[in-house]
């Protein structure tokens, strides 16, 4: 299976350019986003109505459901939405098929960044009894779920999806700051004691805020089950194609057997005659 990282500022709404992006890729690949890249940053959305933001997020899933159809594609990316007049961060997961979306369960508070404030999204303890577990979908074989970056800090979350014996799990984010080296630390972790693969997409650019601005910087990165970062990609806007392979992933959870397997390997799972390629790919 291709996973693609689309590592992106702010995505274009007009058809025509978004499809100059989307002609580079493989069918059935799943195209993951980072977060606020087809949205406004959550302070200026402060000045937008809700009936502006309602508009455009129709409008938003019509196009990237036109998209996922036109170039069968899988594609999840973080949208604003708006039902009766509230304000949601979600998750859409968008194919052919259907659009699914996931919400938010746990928001950042920080002073100089308070999402929870701002945003509808239900208050959620850290419970077995309200936390929900992470939207989770099939593809070749693997389950892979979705999460936002900043509930990757929430242990909760990591054993539902453990517990859903999870193969690959999607962390779209806007990480700003020094802090790529603490986001390869947790998340390679997580991977490691999860036995699984972890993607995270980081969007890129600047945002101005009330106190200031923020810079975005990319470097997006898959962690395998050993705990190693296997693509990493720069501070530029591009695309990375990884192909990963159900096989390699459970070889190494089982080495470590941090996860529990059923003795018998599912059918759908096949060893691969080869080691896959990586077959990273950026266009500017």
């Amino acid at each position: 299976m291709k996973v693609v990282l689309a590592q992106a500022s702010v995505m274009p709404l007009q058809e025509r350019a978004l499809h100059t992006y989307f002609k580079y890729l493989e069918k059935g690949s799943v195209v993951v986003f980072g977060e606020y890249v087809f949205d406004l940053f959550f302070t200026a959305l402060r000045d937008t109505s809700k009936e502006v933001i309602a508009q455009l997020y129709g409008q938003k899933v019509e196009l990237i459901q036109k998209l996922a159809k036109d170039y069968e594609l899988k594609i999840v990316t973080p949208l604003i939405a708006v039902e009766k007049n509230k304000i949601y961060k979600q998750i859409a997961i968008i194919d052919s098929k259907s659009s699914d979306f996931y919400t938010q369960q746990f928001l950042i508070d920080y002073a100089h960044w308070d999402e929870k404030s701002f945003f509808d999204n239900p208050k959620t303890k850290q419970d077995f009894k309200n936390v929900k577990t992470p939207y989770i979908f099939e593809q070749n074989g693997m389950k892979i779920g979705v999460m936002f970056g900043f509930e990757a800090h929430f242990d909760i979350l990591w054993l539902k999806l453990k517990n859903e014996n999870v193969d690959i799990v999607l962390v779209p984010s806007a990480n700003a700051f020094e802090s790529a080296w603490r986001w390869e630390a947790l998340l390679s972790m997580r991977a490691l004691c999860n036995g699984c693969m972890v993607v995270r997409v980081n969007r890129t650019g600047r945002v101005k805020t009330q106190n200031g601005e923020l810079e975005f910087y990319g470097e997006s990165f898959i962690a395998n089950p050993d705990g190693e970062v296997i693509e990493k990609m720069n501070k530029k806007d591009g695309f990375a194609c990884f192909e990963i392979e159900a096989y390699d992933i459970q070889k190494l959870a089982k080495e470590w057997g941090f996860r529990e397997f059923k003795e018998e390997t599912p059918k759908s799972i096949k060893k691969p005659k080869r080691a896959p390629k990586n077959t990273s790919k950026n266009h500017n």
